[in-house]
């Protein structure tokens, strides 16, 4: 049975602050196999690793002093101009503050460009880490969101500069990002993320009833599944929400071909059910890592 791979999620945003050299310097300390990171545009064009689409009040700090509504977008801003907020603790008192008790603050921390990130990883000692880059890009709202094809290839040439294809990974909602990716880097690991079922009423449907999401391979298309969709679609690994999970789930996603590699796990307790069940990956938010 292969094992399960144990992912990061975020750099650990459960214990140390998201998508950050400071959290992934701790991950490559820690007991797992790689991180996953979120990643948008500068306005001068640097991948950069960050969650969100513009900068967020409970999150965000400029010269020591908390952000009193919600910021600029990244793609608005350039690289020196976005380094200049701290990300490194939460608000006290806010979401994130209470949500995650455990997470260790790092003052100073600021949004990281990929190949920053990338350098820690080549840095570190025993195997090479693995890398998931979650490409964020909106079909339905693209006014704070990157170009899908502009970020799609900003990361790749980043992934090619630091020789670092091999172990990545590009995983989004938007399945054009993978279709270009694909186009490209044929040899370059995609997953098809899927919106879980608290979400779907999010879904714009385009005039034609698809999804904005699916680039042309909407499930209703396919039976319904959206297993058999990703795999028309020229998918290889499915990345559904934790919640999806289901032991008849991942036999149809066997019988497909599929790869499974959920995301959204966060207690011991899940990650050993997903080893159970034989995923090929599960990312983790962390502390607890197995």
């Amino acid at each position: 049975m292969t094992k399960t791979l144990i992912i990061a999620g975020a750099t650990g945003y459960g214990a140390w602050p998201a998508n950050t050299l400071e959290g992934a310097a701790c991950c490559v300390a820690a007991p797992i196999d790689g991180i996953e990171i979120d990643v948008q545009m500068t306005l001068d064009g640097h991948v950069v690793a960050h969650h969100d689409y513009r900068l967020k009040r409970s999150q965000t700090r400029l010269n020591g002093t908390w952000l009193t509504e919600t910021g600029p977008a990244l793609k608005s801003l350039t690289l020196a101009q976005l380094q200049r907020y701290d990300i490194g603790r939460s608000r006290p008192g806010s979401h994130e503050d209470e949500h995650y008790p455990r997470r260790e603050s790092f003052d100073g921390a600021r949004i990281p460009a990929l190949p920053a990130l990338l350098q820690v990883l080549k840095a570190a000692k025993g195997p090479r880490r693995r890398i998931y880059v979650e490409i964020k890009t909106d079909p339905q709202n693209p006014d704070d969101a990157p170009d899908a094809a502009a970020v799609t290839h900003a990361v790749i040439d980043d992934l090619e500069a630091a020789d670092y294809i091999a172990p990545a990974k590009i995983i989004a909602f938007d399945w054009a990002v993978l279709r270009l990716t694909r186009e490209r880097r044929p040899d370059l690991a995609t997953a098809h993320l899927t919106i879980p079922p608290a979400l779907a009423g999010t879904v714009r449907r385009l005039p034609n009833g698809d999804s904005p999401w699916a680039d042309g391979f909407d499930p209703r298309h396919h039976g319904g599944s959206d297993l058999a969709a990703i795999k028309a679609h020229g998918g290889e690994e499915w990345s559904p929400h934790l919640v999806d999970i289901t032991p008849e789930r991942i036999a149809e996603a066997a019988a497909l071909g599929l790869k499974v590699g959920p995301w959204g796990v966060s207690s011991a307790e899940d990650i050993r059910r997903m080893i159970e069940l034989g995923v090929w990956s599960a990312t983790v938010s962390g502390p607890d890592w197995g």
